[in-house]
């Protein structure tokens, strides 16, 4: 019985087992504080890492913010030419629709004229063909 309280850490534990508890929690003790300085030797490189990572979303915000300022800019300047472009062409638009009309007449002009031709030709071939006949 004597045997199963040291196993437990009661009162009858021996300095043999008392020491090599001691060593084992001393030795993890070691390790934690050694995990411990790492982690703190790590945290303050990170950090600066986390200051700089703000700085440059921040400057990475402004530089869209001009982007977007740049861009309505140009819009705006696009629209109004487009604007101006559209009141310079009209007058043209109807000057070129008003030119291509009157081709159109001449064009009908022309064929009604050559159709014209055309019939008086034969009526002048009908007439020296009557006159071929009655000269005889």
């Amino acid at each position: 019985s004597s045997g199963i309280n040291a196993e437990y850490g009661g009162p009858l534990m021996s300095q043999a087992a008392k020491q090599k508890e001691r060593a084992l929690t001393k030795k993890e003790i070691d390790q934690l504080r050694t995990g411990i300085q790492t982690l703190a030797s790590s945290a303050a490189p990170l950090g600066k890492v986390l200051d700089y990572l703000q700085e440059d979303l921040d400057s990475m915000q402004k530089e869209l913010e001009n982007w977007r300022s740049e861009n309505k800019y140009h819009e705006t300047a696009i629209k109004a030419e487009e604007s101006h472009m559209e009141k310079t062409l009209e007058p043209l638009r109807d000057q070129l629709e008003d030119t291509e009309q009157q081709i159109i007449d001449m064009i009908n002009k022309i064929n009604s004229m050559k159709c014209n031709i055309h019939n008086n030709d034969q009526k002048i071939g009908q007439m020296l063909s009557t006159m071929s006949f009655t000269a005889s």
